[in-house]
C-alpha cells in the first residue's frame, strides 16, 4: 500500500510541474506574431470585370517576384443572378451579368495554373493556395466568360520581394487578452476616409455605394453610414466575415439612420437579414 500511495505522489507531483511549464512553453511561442502572407485580390464587379489589388488596396500593375496567395471575389453570389448559369437560353449574347451565372476566372504564366468558378457561383469568394511568381515573367489574368474584355497582364520585377501585409495576431506575454469589438462606433479623432450610403427598399434588398458606385473594397478607417431604410420587416446589417453583426437598422425601423463605424482589415458583408448576402473587402 505504501509503494502505491509513493507511486501516485510521484505522478501528481509530475502533472502539477507540467502544468507550471506549460504556460512558460507557451508564451515563449507567443512572443512573436506570425507572418501574414501578400495576397492578389482579384475583385469583380457585377459585369463581369475585375480589378486586382494588393493588401494596401492600390491597384497592381506589377510586382515584386515571390510567393503571393490569391483571392478572388464576387459582390454577391453569382449563381443567384442567373440560376441556370451560362448555359441558360434566354440570355442575350452581350449580357455578361453576374458572369452569365459564375466565374470562369483563370491565371496562367510560368510556373502558375489556376482555374475556379467559385463552385459554380455558389461562393462569393475564394483563398486559392499561394503561387510563385517568378523574376522578369508575365502572367495573365482573365474570365474565360469574355476574356477579350477582361484580359489583364501583370509583370513581374526583375529583383525584389513581396511587402508582407501587417499580421492580424498580435504577440502576447502568454497571459492572454481580451478581445476588442470588431465593429462599433469609433472612438477619438482619426479622420473618416468617407462616407457610405446604403439602402433597403420596400422588397427587403440591401445595396452599399460610395459616390454612387457598388462598394468592393476599401482601406481599413472610419466611415460614416447613411443608411435609407424603406423596409418595414427587413433590418441592414453588416458584419467582418466569421465577426460579430451590427445592425444599422431594425426589422421595425423605416427611414434614415446614420452611424459612424471603424472597419478592420477583412472581408466583410452586408444583408438585409433574410436576403442575399453582398461582400466587400477591407484592406490595410
Amino acid at each position: 500500500m505504501a509503494v502505491r500511495i509513493r507511486r501516485v505522489s510521484i505522478l501528481l507531483a509530475a502533472l502539477a510541474a507540467a502544468a507550471v511549464l506549460a504556460p512558460m512553453g507557451s508564451a515563449k511561442s507567443r512572443d512573436v506574431a506570425p507572418n501574414a502572407m501578400p495576397t492578389l485580390y482579384v475583385v469583380y464587379t457585377m459585369n463581369c470585370t475585375f480589378t486586382i489589388v494588393d493588401d494596401f488596396g492600390r491597384r497592381v500593375t506589377s510586382i515584386a517576384p515571390g510567393s503571393y496567395q490569391i483571392e478572388v471575389s464576387t459582390p454577391i453570389m453569382f449563381k443567384l443572378v442567373v440560376p441556370g448559369g451560362p448555359d441558360v437560353d434566354h440570355i442575350a449574347p452581350n449580357d455578361f451579368s453576374g458572369c452569365r451565372g459564375w466565374v470562369q476566372f483563370q491565371l496562367t504564366g510560368p510556373g502558375v495554373d489556376v482555374f475556379t468558378t467559385l463552385d459554380s457561383g455558389c461562393d462569393a469568394f475564394l483563398l486559392l493556395p499561394a503561387a510563385t511568381f517568378k523574376a522578369n515573367a508575365t502572367y495573365t489574368f482573365q474570365d474565360l466568360n469574355q476574356p477579350a474584355a477582361t484580359r489583364t497582364t501583370l509583370t513581374v520585377a526583375a529583383s525584389g520581394s513581396p511587402t508582407n501585409p501587417q499580421s492580424p495576431y498580435t504577440a502576447t506575454s502568454g497571459k492572454g487578452t481580451l478581445s476588442k469589438d470588431l465593429i462599433g462606433s469609433a472612438i477619438g479623432t482619426a479622420a473618416l476616409r468617407g462616407t457610405l450610403t446604403g439602402t433597403l427598399n420596400a422588397r427587403g434588398n440591401a445595396a452599399l455605394t460610395r459616390a454612387g458606385k457598388p462598394v468592393l473594397a476599401l482601406r481599413a478607417g472610419r466611415y460614416k453610414f447613411v443608411v435609407a431604410d424603406r423596409s418595414p420587416k427587413r433590418s441592414f446589417t453588416l458584419r467582418l466575415v466569421t465577426g460579430k453583426t451590427s445592425v444599422l437598422t431594425t426589422a421595425a425601423f423605416v427611414g434614415t439612420r446614420s452611424r459612424t463605424l471603424t472597419l478592420k482589415a477583412g472581408r466583410w458583408m452586408f444583408s438585409s437579414g433574410r436576403g442575399p448576402a453582398h461582400y466587400f473587402l477591407v484592406t490595410r
